[in-house]
């Protein structure tokens, strides 16, 4: 005997059992594919102007904001709609990290996606393309910043960690510098004039050196923040990196300034504050 699911008021779908409503992780969809859908994506959202607000205070001007692609999350038009746009543009949600299957209340499934309030900053790679994107929360008592992955049991899949590469509007440095966070390393690029790698955090490295090695680098000053001398993982990590740099054959050096506040100990904020960087 056949079954029957309501996806929604007179449709259905023949032979749907309930184990296919949750398909297992779909495998990554390739990088071109990623970057397609969340053009797409980003493009039927907006920017809110507190998140715009908050952005210009962090330093980025309105041309930087615009270019670099954040949008917010919607808070107004449940995330279905947007899928179904989506998928009625012709475009595949399996494979895209941040997109996963709810249960409809008719029968079957759908796509969906969290909206908790916040905005998301795209990672791009060496070739512009987003591979993924983060989300920076509204509400941090679950954290600041959150990748938008996951939900494996749901036909969702992870993203993993990627590094993002931030390019200012113009190249003045030649060297490669690499920091701790995504919107960190968009603000840095704008005010050094350089590509500028931003790592998930201090530990998560190693998705730096291939970025690294594809912009053909032969100088990289590593940026970590300045509680790197009294937190461990963060010493660890910059100690890591610059082994793995140096057995690449790339001339690595490091960024140090002394930091007015606790506010400065990342260099966004020095910069921004017009600390004076210098390369040891």
């Amino acid at each position: 005997m056949a079954h029957l699911h309501l996806l929604q008021p007179g449709r259905v779908i023949p032979g749907q059992d309930q184990e296919d409503l949750f398909p297992r992780e779909a495998p990554l969809a390739p990088v071109d594919t990623r970057d397609r859908v969340y053009r797409h994506f980003l493009r039927l959202l907006d920017l809110h102007p507190r998140h715009k607000e908050e952005l210009m205070r962090r330093g980025l001007s309105e041309g930087d904001i615009k270019r670099n692609g954040y949008k917010s999350i919607p808070e107004q038009i449940n995330p279905w709609i947007i899928c179904k746009r989506l998928t009625r543009s012709g475009l595949d949600l399996a494979g895209i990290p941040g997109f996963y299957r709810a249960e409809s209340k008719y029968g079957g499934s759908y796509w969906t996606f969290n909206s908790s309030p916040g905005y998301f900053i795209p990672i791009r790679d060496t070739k512009g393309r987003i591979q993924a994107l983060q989300r920076r929360m509204d509400d941090i008592s679950n954290g600041k910043y959150m990748l938008f992955s996951g939900h494996s049991d749901r036909g969702g899949c992870s993203c993993g960690t990627p590094a993002h590469v931030a390019r200012p509007r113009e190249v003045k440095d030649g060297r490669v510098w690499i920091t701790e966070g995504q919107l960190k390393a968009d603000i840095a690029a704008a005010y050094l004039g350089g590509v500028v790698i931003g790592a998930q955090g201090a530990t998560s490295w190693k998705p730096v050196i291939p970025e690294a090695l594809e912009l053909g680098a032969k100088e990289v000053v590593i940026a970590y923040d300045r509680d790197q001398e009294t937190n461990e993982a963060v010493g660890r990590g910059k100690t890591a990196l610059k082994k793995e740099l140096k057995k690449m054959g790339i001339l690595t050096r490091e960024a140090v300034w002394q930091a007015g506040s606790k506010k400065e100990k990342g260099i966004d904020d020095a910069l921004v504050a017009g600390i004076k960087i210098r390369v040891v």
